[in-house]
């Protein structure tokens, strides 16, 4: 059975009940992708229109980094999630929050300023890489912006066990390269930090990463 369908059919309302308690004490203000998304409206040179604009969370959970950009930065604000309860939660904070996994997104073409991946990837199955790029390149508009916040490791695919269920496994990689081998996307920053302690750490094993990318396809034709 694919990972995506054992999450759909119960492990993500599971990983919601655990981790709603913690999720309830985070503070967003502080959160490493809320500060990006407001780096890039607040200081990006030429980027005006990235103001009042629509975003899109990928795993989005309950919906708490959503509500707290939503309510402090004027952006109209939507999630996918795999979990029914935490599309529930989510709903009730008033975000457009909807049941689904990465690879098959229900929105138009060319629909979202910002796309984000929070802590996602990393349980996504493998051969829906591919299918998952290509949904998120087809709803971000051009001159959008992809934040991805996850699991590294420099090799091209580290797996390890999944704790909580048999049959499920994570994988750390490098995962910008979804995007940055593609002509029309640039990375605009890539950072490296411990998980837990947020810190600059050469403890390989536990390294995060937060990677911004801009897809422009005019770059290629300057």
């Amino acid at each position: 059975m694919k990972q995506k369908s054992i999450f759909l059919s119960g492990e993500a309302n599971a990983w919601f009940e655990r981790n709603k308690n913690a999720l309830k004490n985070k503070q967003f203000s502080q959160d490493l992708v809320v500060n990006e998304i407001v780096e890039i409206i607040t200081n990006g040179q030429d980027l005006d229109n990235m103001r009042g604009g629509r975003l899109l969370e990928i795993g989005c959970g309950e919906g708490g980094r959503l509500e707290y950009l939503q309510n402090n930065y004027n952006l109209e604000c939507f999630g996918v999630e795999p979990s029914k309860k935490a599309v529930e939660k989510a709903i009730s904070r008033g975000i457009e929050a909807k049941i689904g996994t990465a690879d098959q997104l229900d929105f138009e073409d060319n629909y979202f300023d910002f796309v984000i991946f929070g802590f996602c990837l990393y349980l996504c199955d493998r051969d829906d890489l591919f299918q998952i790029a290509k949904e998120a390149d087809r709803v971000i508009k051009n001159e959008g912006f992809i934040v991805i916040l996850d699991f590294f490791h420099p090799t091209k695919n580290r797996k390890n066990k999944y704790t909580y269920q048999d049959g499920i496994y994570s994988y750390k990689m490098d995962y910008k390269n979804m995007f940055n081998w593609h002509p029309f996307y640039e990375c605009y920053k890539h950072q490296l930090l411990h998980h837990s302690k947020l810190s600059y750490t050469d403890e390989i094993d536990e390294w995060i990463s937060i990677s911004t990318l801009r897809k422009n396809k005019y770059f290629i034709d300057q």
